[in-house]
């Protein structure tokens, strides 16, 4: 009996051996063939997202070579809807995760202007928030995102620190509409996360920008993950990444949460080296936790007109830009 257990002991140490050096190589070769499945979820140290809805998003993937592991959407509260067929689509294509830029107001045609956007809107005030003035909704959204298996990341009314949307008008009242919000839905839908996205500002000093910050910020217990924009404009709004660089650190640093860069998008003129450049800063900065990539139309360069260059080019058609997207992709399972 001794003899014979032996015997199979050996037999299977031999198979988990066989199997183990398998594995690595069969991945490889799928690897080489240019395959756009995804590995295992858990495999990925970075999420890569994009604002495509998910019946989409196998196109997408198709087309740049490499798939996402997260699917993104911009959602007004003026929709006063749930996201139960997005998150059912997103399900569908076995995604476990869903970024949500989501925004308190009714949004105006980006062509009017900044001023009119900035302006405060009745029913949607960070006061009025606070006070419970859109429970009814916030209630029937988050029962939405509780049905979904996996977990959705929610921005909710990001870039407070700049002058063009309504909510940045009091950093106090936004602060307090931010944790009635967080409060709320983390009551009925434990898998949603909160992402605190601020606008980069370079066109303001640091010591400036880092102040305006610290205004909004609602505190660590409410924020999950801290966000960021990184949009290179073009033009006379040309933003190289290594000037993103010391301002993700700084949100890194200062609040000691995980950074999400929340919309990512570049100009068409030298768009392949910027996200050469953008590659490389990914590499080096690990606690870069997600990337969700956005080439949906831009308010700023409606807004920025003849001072911006071009955004609504499509990485679908650029096998240079697809090449180094998919690089990016794939740098994230490392």
């Amino acid at each position: 009996m001794r003899l014979h257990a032996s015997n199979l002991l050996t037999s299977v140490v031999t198979l988990i051996i066989l199997v183990a050096l398998t594995l690595p190589a069969m991945g490889v070769l799928h690897e080489d063939e240019g395959s756009a499945a995804a590995p295992a979820p858990h495999a990925a140290a970075r999420t890569f997202g994009v604002y495509v809805d998910p019946w989409h998003l196998q196109h997408w993937a198709q087309a740049i070579g490499a798939a996402p592991q997260m699917t993104a959407k911009f959602e007004a509260f003026s929709r006063n809807r749930t996201l139960d067929q997005f998150l059912d689509a997103t399900e569908r294509l076995g995604l476990r995760q869903a970024f949500v830029s989501w925004e308190p107001w009714e949004p105006i045609p980006a062509g009017l202007g900044i001023t009119l956007q900035y302006l405060p809107q009745p029913g949607y005030r960070n006061a009025e928030i606070a006070a419970g003035g859109q429970d009814d909704y916030i209630r029937r959204f988050a029962h939405g995102l509780a049905r979904f298996h996996g977990v959705v990341w929610l921005r909710y009314a990001h870039e407070m620190n700049g002058t063009w949307y309504p909510w940045s008008h009091g950093p106090v009242a936004y602060r307090r509409a931010w944790r009635h919000v967080v409060g709320l839905v983390r009551s009925i839908a434990p898998n949603a996360r909160f992402v605190w996205s601020a606008n980069p500002n370079l066109y303001l000093p640091e010591n400036v920008w880092r102040s305006s910050l610290r205004r909004y910020w609602p505190g660590a217990p409410w924020v999950d993950a801290v966000g960021s924009t990184v949009i290179d404009f073009g033009g006379r709004k040309s933003y190289p990444v290594p000037r993103f660089a010391p301002r993700l650190r700084t949100l890194r640093w200062s609040f000691g949460k995980p950074v999400m860069l929340a919309e990512t998008n570049t100009d068409y003129a030298g768009r392949v080296a910027w996200l050469r450049e953008f590659r490389t800063m990914l590499r080096g900065m690990p606690w870069i936790t997600a990337v969700a990539w956005s080439q949906l139309p831009s308010r700023g360069t409606a807004q920025m007109r003849t001072m911006a260059g071009r955004l609504d080019w499509d990485v679908q058609r650029d096998p240079a830009a697809a090449a180094q997207l998919r690089g990016i992709i794939r740098d994230g399972w490392r």
